[in-house]
């Protein structure tokens, strides 16, 4: 490879001349195609498709961590509606989650409720907005890759992004992970322009959003920027622009958190710092409360995570650290992409990946959400990769005298054939998904028809669940009349409680609810009877025959229970590896061997019972 590289930078023009001039024998500046009226049109025509993609996400996603739903969700349906679940996250006793990012988002339930939009589709509204802004910000980042980097790159990530199982979902959660990804997409988009040399406060702003707003530890992805910004400061002539810059980050910064903790602090009625608690609770947690209580995974997490989200992808982002090496070890070389933007700035770009991915596979407690902050930097990574390595196979090409034309066709059909392979398996895995896993969207969703029949003056319904709790899709599924109730399981846990209710917001989030503590330690108070239960939720998984079980089999109870709704959910544990995580057109499905055990599944049913009067 290191022959191929020095042949580039043998048969290469000054530095002002672009590489793909010299791979490609192209006269047009790949970094062209933007200005002016046509520009315009591309970057519509961009966030057209992608606005329509995200709006799909939003409505055929499902929810993939149930922290999403009672830390997030509940709290905006308080907001909003006045009830709903209270974790104790948001106990005034330890105050780690911001009342301010719920707030925001709920005056888009507010202003969709303004509009006449019915309730059942208020959850979907949500997502779709965030969806659209997650759109916006891609396309914003995809503009800055193509002036600034090259249009074949732009494209690449672009595909990447839209394409990636793990953004189908990232780009529409109500999590402030999700939330820092789109400043982050927003940050790097103004570091990629010339401007962020002496004009940094846009960057550094977007960054401060990120952590002050959304997530705080996602501000380590900016430690690399602040690095190099710091640097040219102390060396640089110009450091007094940059100062200036600067100054007003911190300003803007200063303010945004004078809001948060402003507005948090009136919510808890007491002074709060939560993105201070959110470190201090991660970092200095014990042993009994700290975030190791509820679960520890080995390195491997992210890697099977990264593979089944990402695919080939995840390969090449990590792979591009190559790109950066070989543009500065081999003598004159700048390898391809480095030509455009420098080794410091590609740098800055390449290294939040693996900063960020050391920092959390050294943490014990893993979540798949911990990565969505890097989502769209693996795929602009993996972009950068590609086309490096595109460029060096046609030069290599060209070195052992494969002509030209053969060069163009062997090099379109390496790419078509990498682009189709990692677009099929992500659309399997989008569709095994939503196909194995949207059953509690499904049937939460028909209690809105229970609704049409029943009389909103009576006294709320109770809906309750057991071993499905974590499964719950949020209050948003729940009609004006209807309360979500749990039912001792097998799970011995902390569950959420219930706000305050006949109370004012202001009122009931500053209350201090009995029983919730942060040890993951069970309260029997928050458990009602059985037959206390109106509706019931659940799934005929087999259930434990030990001695002791608090589980039994309500759908098959057809004396006291009637189905109202099923839908088909997967048994993962019974169903071999490739037939979970992926699901194949039906028609090549069929042409499976019945007997296959390589791709055999076994299904459960997902269902809302009645009681039977």
């Amino acid at each position: 490879m290191t022959d191929v590289v020095a042949s580039i930078s043998k048969h290469r023009e000054p530095v002002s001349t672009p590489v793909s001039q010299l791979v490609e024998d192209e006269v047009v500046d790949p970094r062209s195609g933007l200005e002016g009226p046509a520009g315009a049109a591309n970057l519509s025509i961009a966030f057209a498709i992608v606005v329509t993609i995200r709006s799909i996400c939003a409505y055929y996603s499902i929810i993939p961590d149930c922290d999403e739903v009672f830390n997030y969700w509940e709290p905006a349906h308080y907001l909003t509606h006045g009830f709903g679940l209270e974790t104790w996250e948001y106990s005034p006793v330890y105050a780690i989650r911001s009342w301010t990012y719920v707030a925001l988002h709920s005056v888009i339930v507010y202003i969709c409720r303004l509009l006449g939009m019915s309730e059942a589709n208020l959850f979907f509204a949500v997502r779709t907005v965030l969806g659209s802004f997650c759109a916006f910000c891609e396309v914003k980042l995809y503009g800055s890759i193509w002036r600034n980097i090259s249009s074949r790159v732009a494209k690449l990530f672009l595909i990447f992004s839209v394409g990636a199982a793990g953004m189908f979902h990232a780009s529409v959660t109500f999590l402030p992970s999700s939330f820092s990804m789109y400043f982050t997409m927003l940050a790097f988009s103004h570091i990629l322009d010339g401007n962020s040399r002496y004009a940094p406060q846009s960057a550094l702003f977007m960054f401060a959003i990120s952590g002050i707003l959304g997530w705080p530890f996602a501000l380590a992805i900016a430690i690399p920027f602040l690095v190099q910004t710091a640097w040219m400061v102390l060396m640089d002539s110009q450091r007094r622009r940059m100062i200036s810059g600067i100054s007003k980050a911190i300003g803007y910064s200063l303010v945004l958190l004078a809001v948060v903790v402003g507005m948090d602090s009136l919510a808890f009625k007491k002074l709060q710092i939560v993105p201070l608690n959110i470190v201090l609770y991660n970092i200095f947690g014990t042993e009994e409360t700290g975030p190791n209580i509820f679960g520890t995974e080995s390195w491997t997490y992210y890697v099977l995570n990264l593979a089944l989200n990402f695919n080939i992808v995840a390969v090449l982002a990590y792979s591009s650290i190559l790109v950066w090496i070989i543009g500065s070890t081999v003598p004159s070389s700048k390898v391809i992409i480095s030509s455009y933007i420098g080794n410091v700035k590609l740098f800055n770009i390449m290294s939040p990946l693996f900063l960020w991915t050391a920092i959390f596979v050294a943490q014990p407690h893993k979540e798949e959400r911990f990565f969505y902050v890097v989502y769209p930097l693996l795929c602009l990574n993996a972009a950068i990769a590609f086309d490096s390595f595109l460029a060096i196979y046609k030069v290599g090409l060209g070195r052992i005298g494969v002509p030209k034309s053969a060069i163009a066709d062997w090099t379109s059909s390496a790419q078509t054939l990498l682009l189709f392979g990692a677009l099929v398996l992500w659309c399997s895995r989008i569709l095994a998904l939503h196909s194995f896993y949207y059953a509690p969207l499904d049937v939460y969703g028909n209690l809105f028809n229970i609704t049409a029949v029943s009389n909103m003056s009576d006294p709320p319904l109770n809906v309750c669940v057991g071993r499905e709790w974590y499964r719950f899709p949020s209050s948003y599924f729940l009609p004006e009349n209807m309360r979500l109730k749990f039912i001792k399981s097998d799970f011995n846990g902390m569950l959420p409680t219930e706000f305050a209710e006949g109370v004012s917001w202001y009122q009931g989030a500053s209350l201090i609810p009995e029983g919730l503590n942060n040890e993951n330690r069970e309260e029997m108070s928050f458990y009602v009877r059985v037959d206390e239960c109106d509706y019931l939720v659940d799934s005929n998984f087999t259930t434990s025959d030990q001695e002791g079980t608090f589980e039994k089999q309500f759908i098959t109870d057809v004396k006291n229970w009637e189905i109202v709704r099923c839908a088909p959910f997967l048994d993962s544990e019974r169903s071999s590896l490739l037939a979970r995580v992926i699901k194949l057109p039906d028609f090549v499905e069929m042409m499976i061997p019945p007997e296959a055990t390589y791709f055999h599944r076994e299904w459960t049913s997902y269902c809302l019972l009645k009681r039977i009067k």
